[in-house]
């Protein structure tokens, strides 16, 4: 069985279903994920994340091709806790913005992906 993350986090494999590789499909598990479920998600990865930047930082940072896969999905997952964020800090307790339009309305530019500077 191939790991999802590094072999330093697989506590978080459980939470590996937050893994993902774009700012749309992030943003659609946090507005149809419960509340609980984010806030839980949150819980458990906070606590990791010096370790986890740390880590994608060591193994391909700023260029996400240059990352294993592993490495990649744990980059993803900051990403994930990195959408969560502000629904914890300030929809609390729903997942979407209060009174605010429909995320789908805004559609991000996923073409132009993290390139290292030049």
């Amino acid at each position: 069985m191939t790991a999802i993350l590094p072999a330093a986090f697989a506590d978080l494999e459980p939470w590996s279903d937050w893994c993902l590789a774009t700012e749309t499909l992030r943003n659609l598990r946090r507005v149809t994920s419960p509340f609980p479920g984010i806030k839980a998600f949150a819980e458990a990865v906070l606590p990791h994340v010096e370790a986890m930047t740390a880590h994608i930082d060591a193994n391909g940072f700023p260029d996400p091709e240059a990352m294993d896969a592993p490495t990649k999905n744990l980059f993803y997952m900051l990403m994930s806790l990195a959408e969560v964020a502000p629904a914890i800090e300030s929809y609390d307790p729903q997942a979407t913005v209060i009174d605010g339009y429909e995320s789908k309305r805004f559609a991000p530019d996923e073409a132009h992906r993290l390139r290292p500077a030049l």
